[in-house]
């Protein structure tokens, strides 16, 4: 029996990775930084619950388990150089070292190495280092909305989207980030449709996954806060607007992507390039890139998967990637809303209340941040669960997930419209 530990979150990712390798007979552990009691249920080996910025006792605790080989789900654990550390003691991983996951883990970083490849895949953007008039200057001098990051990782929305007459909350808002963490990008915002690409390598060669859309804004018609999802949909039908011209611009730049940052630094680049993208006919620009198994778009991937995630792992860790066809089922579409407190982001008033969701069917149910006491879950003040499903078209599926999300009871909210407006 093959020996995995998953690192990772406490989220619907996690629940369907771990669900897959639970029933493809492996020994799975688990890291996470928040109980997931779901996730709990398939570790048929170790659950522990660490803290990830420590990422010493981390990779401690995979050193006792002595894995076959660890599945990195997270970000910022990445980031912080757990790859690096079990490269030392040569327990196989499948993530990106240090130095590569800088592709998420700074802003600047990868606006600097697209310019290495084309600039024109940048939007007009500046870095900031302290608070000054030119940063001023530089905000009242745009004539389109304004897009404001945070260059390093931080806790909860990392890049905030102003209307051109929010100049002065965006001014606010970039001097509050820079007096916190040092570092900041002021972008230009390019209208476009904004979709994404998942990427698998074994360091060699590529697959790509179908187009999806990740909804990150809390409201009904992308308004409000970005949050990491409130939903997916992928599917052939789902993006009549991107052209053939244009996808295959997105994995072009996103194997240009690879080849040089691995070159720049002499190392493979193993697991998942996640690539967002703004699409405007056949023109592409790059939103971002990051190196985790998507958000919470991983579920509808594995949804549509023809073989199983564990068998994508093991051609990831053998180098054959290149072996694999036809893994996707393209035909299909995969939608899932995420469950959240209600009014989340504006206030935690919800936040400790019991949530209700013993009549959904757990088959497309995954479990993300909640409180389990006493056999009842309740309300944390982050993404609670989602529904995910593959149906044969927009309208069956939509049907499905919402169906289901009517039977839960709490203090709840989720999106409507995942899936009604494509554009």
């Amino acid at each position: 029996m093959r020996k995995v530990v998953l690192v990772g979150g406490a989220t619907g990712r996690e629940h369907a990775i771990a669900k897959q390798f639970y029933e493809q007979g492996y020994e799975l552990s688990a890291i996470l930084w928040a109980e997931n009691e779901y996730v709990k249920k398939y570790c048929n080996g170790k659950y522990l619950r660490i803290d990830l910025n420590k990422v010493e006792e981390v990779f401690e605790a995979i050193k006792e388990i002595k894995p076959d080989y660890v599945m990195i789900g997270q970000g910022e654990v990445i980031q912080r150089g757990l790859c690096d550390l079990l490269k030392e003691v040569n327990i196989p991983y499948i993530g990106p070292t240090k130095k590569l996951a800088q592709l998420e883990g700074s802003k600047t970083f990868c606006r600097n190495l697209l310019e290495e490849i084309d600039d024109s895949l940048n939007p007009k953007h500046r870095d900031f280092y302290e608070i000054s008039k030119e940063l001023e200057d530089y905000i009242n001098d745009f004539s389109t909305k304004i897009v404001v990051k945070c260059d390093g990782v931080i806790t909860g929305p990392r890049v905030r989207i102003y209307e051109n007459n929010q100049k002065d909350e965006a001014i606010k808002n970039a001097k509050n980030w820079l007096e916190q963490y040092g570092h900041i990008i002021v972008e230009e915002f390019i209208n476009g449709h904004e979709v994404a690409i998942m990427s698998y390598t074994d360091g060699k060669s590529l697959v790509h996954t179908p187009v999806f859309k990740n909804h990150k804004r809390i409201g009904e018609n992308n308004t409000g806060e970005n949050t990491s999802g409130m939903g997916t949909i992928t599917g052939k039908e789902c993006f009549p607007y991107i052209s053939e011209t244009a996808i295959e611009k997105m994995h072009e730049i996103t194997e240009k992507v690879m080849k040089v940052i691995t070159e720049k630094y002499n190392e493979k680049y193993m697991g998942s390039l996640y690539g967002e993208f703004l699409v405007s006919e056949d023109d592409v620009k790059v939103i971002e890139y990051n190196c985790r198994f998507g958000n919470p778009s991983m579920m509808n991937i594995l949804a549509i998967m023809k073989i199983s995630f564990p068998e994508l792992c093991e051609h990831i860790l053998n180098g054959t990637i290149n072996e694999l066809d036809n893994i996707f089922d393209e035909e299909s579409v995969s939608l899932s809303a995420y469950v959240v407190p209600k009014d989340y982001t504006v206030n935690k008033d919800y936040v400790g209340t019991e949530v209700d969701f013993s009549e959904v069917d757990e088959d497309i149910f995954y479990c993300g941040n909640m409180n389990y006491e006493n056999g009842k879950f309740y309300l944390k003040n982050s993404r609670a669960f989602a529904v995910c499903i593959k149906e044969k078209n927009i309208s069956a599926a939509r049907k499905r997930v919402y169906g289901e999300l009517e039977k839960v009871k709490g203090n709840i909210y989720y999106r409507k419209d995942i899936g009604e407006v494509l554009a």
